[in-house]
Order: structure tokens, then C-alpha cells, then sequence
């Protein structure tokens, strides 16, 4: 029977360290203990999240850095250095200094994954630009519907992206952005409300299986557009409602063009009462929906499962 805290083997004491995920706490708990568990604390791999910068905040992330899987930074922290986290696989900055920002490049973050933070230039290089300079293992990228950097007709597709998130663009520059990500998996897009653009098809969208779509106004040009065959999963977000949404012709849209889907969500305003058997009796693919409402902002939730197109 195992007594003591020094009776576990070191992985079980790797576990307990990293399950405890702040590294102020791991830091203050088991620094400078004996030289086993500095050891361990050599070999960790941590989540560390960040909200404001202090000293021991500070030193306990020098000592952490190069063990860090995923980094969370959610307010301007400037003396936070990237050149230290070599083995991160995950990074969201929110608010990066521009030191910061020249740091998130595959030479300087060559195992990254997972990326939030706003598009610049050298992100979209190491995306897009010559096979030397690219990330090798990054397929996850949301850029907080910052605007993307100027177009450079050198670059080229990547096939490691599956996942774009947090995108506000016009569809022209939407549909020269899904040319670069053949196979893209998911996609969460906004179009602005003004933007005089139009689709250039055809689009490469063949491998989508889920598309989260935000308008200000609901516009089915767009959302047909976007509708493909292996689409199993759509989520559409009006923020204004200007006229009623036509169920009818939306059901009949998303069957002829996305037969494969498994399930639509549909969040919007309504002030006046919504007949949810009215929707269900719309379409077919809308019968089993559940309808949420929330009375503070009179948002509604609309969701369908188990959708048979056919």
C-alpha cells in the first residue's frame, strides 16, 4: 500500500503534476523537493494559461517553457517570449505584441498544431508560402475575424489545413482562401454586411463537413453557395432579422444540395411567438427540431438531429 506521495512511480507523479496544470502552483508544490522531482519537473507537459503577468507568474513560465503543449495568453503579456516554447503544439494570443507576432513562424514554433491569433503576413507565409518555411504539423488555425493580410498570388495550397474558424471576409476573398485549403474539413465564416463581391466557382469545398455560416442578414445566395454533398453538420447565425426566414425554401435548399446532412442549427432573433410545429411542418428535414428561447436577448435556437434528406 503506497503511503506516501514519494511512493509513486514518476509517472503517476507526471500525471498528478500536469493534472494540477498551473505551473505557479506546480512550481511553489514541488520546487526544490529533492532531485527526483526536479527531474520530473523537467519533463512535463503543461497547459499554461496566462490572464496578467507577475513575477513568480513570470520565472515559473521561464522554467516551464520548453515543456509547454499549450499556451493561452488572454491579455496583452509583452514579456512573454514565444522563443522559449519550442515543443508548443497549441498557442491563442488574442492581443500579441509585435514582437510577439513576428515569433509565430514555424522556425520559431515548428510543432504547432493548433493556432489562434491574428493573420499577418508571416502566418499566411508559413501557410501558403514554399514547402521550407511552412508549418508541417499545423491543421487548425482561428484568426478573431481580425482582417487577413493582402493577397500574394506565390502562394500556394496547403493540404495539412482542416479546420479555419473566426473568418470575416467578402467571398471573393473567401472563395481565393478555400482554393488554398483543398482539404478543409470545417469552416466558420462570416461575410460583412457590406461587401459587393460575388463567388468565383467552381469552389473547392469537396471534403467540408461542417460549416458554421454568420450573416447580419440571412442571404440564401450564400448559404447555397456553400452547401456541398459530404456536408453532414450546418450551423447558421442571423443577428438581424429583417424579414421571416422562409423555411419552406430553406429546408428545400439544404436537401437538394446537401443530402448528407446530419444536423442544422439555426440561432436568430424573433420578437413575436414561434410556432415550432409551423417550422417542423415546413420541411422534412425539420420535423424532430427543438426550438430554445432566450428571453433576456429574445435570441432562438433552432435544432434539428437525425436529419434524413431523402
Amino acid at each position: 500500500m503506497i503511503g506516501k506521495l514519494e511512493d509513486l512511480p514518476n509517472e503517476i507523479l507526471a500525471n498528478i503534476m500536469e493534472y494540477i496544470s498551473s505551473p505557479n502552483d506546480i512550481y511553489q508544490a514541488f520546487n526544490n523537493l529533492n532531485q527526483r522531482f526536479q527531474t520530473i519537473l523537467q519533463h512535463l507537459y503543461l497547459n499554461i494559461d496566462i490572464s496578467h503577468e507577475d513575477k513568480q507568474i513570470l520565472l515559473s513560465n521561464r522554467l516551464f517553457a520548453s515543456y509547454c503543449n499549450r499556451l493561452r495568453l488572454f491579455n496583452i503579456c509583452p514579456s512573454i517570449s514565444l522563443h522559449k516554447f519550442s515543443r508548443l503544439r497549441s498557442l491563442t494570443m488574442k492581443e500579441p505584441t509585435e514582437s510577439q507576432v513576428n515569433s509565430i513562424r514555424s522556425s520559431v514554433l515548428p510543432l504547432l498544431e493548433h493556432l489562434t491569433a491574428p493573420p499577418t503576413m508571416m502566418i499566411f507565409d508559413c501557410l501558403f508560402g514554399n514547402e521550407k518555411q511552412r508549418w508541417k504539423r499545423l491543421h487548425s488555425c482561428s484568426f478573431l475575424r481580425s482582417p487577413l493580410p493582402n493577397w500574394k498570388n506565390t502562394w500556394k495550397a496547403n493540404s495539412t489545413l482542416r479546420k479555419l474558424m473566426d473568418i470575416c471576409c467578402s467571398r471573393e476573398i473567401l472563395t481565393q482562401l478555400l482554393t488554398l485549403t483543398p482539404c478543409l474539413q470545417y469552416l466558420h465564416v462570416e461575410i460583412p454586411v457590406i461587401d459587393d463581391s460575388t463567388w468565383k466557382y467552381p469552389l473547392h469545398i469537396d471534403h467540408l463537413t461542417s460549416l458554421q455560416f454568420e450573416f447580419v442578414s440571412l442571404n440564401y445566395n450564400d448559404v447555397s453557395a456553400l452547401l456541398r454533398g459530404n456536408l453532414r453538420r450546418l450551423h447558421l447565425r442571423i443577428y438581424r432579422k429583417d424579414y421571416p426566414t422562409d423555411f419552406p425554401y430553406l429546408g428545400a435548399l439544404i436537401a437538394s444540395n446537401a443530402p448528407e446532412l446530419k444536423q442544422f442549427e439555426c440561432d436568430y432573433e424573433e420578437e413575436d411567438q414561434v410556432d415550432i410545429n409551423e417550422i417542423r411542418n415546413a420541411h422534412r428535414i425539420f420535423k424532430n427540431c427543438v426550438l430554445f428561447r432566450t428571453e433576456f436577448d429574445k435570441s432562438c435556437k433552432l435544432i434539428c438531429k437525425n436529419i434524413q434528406c431523402d
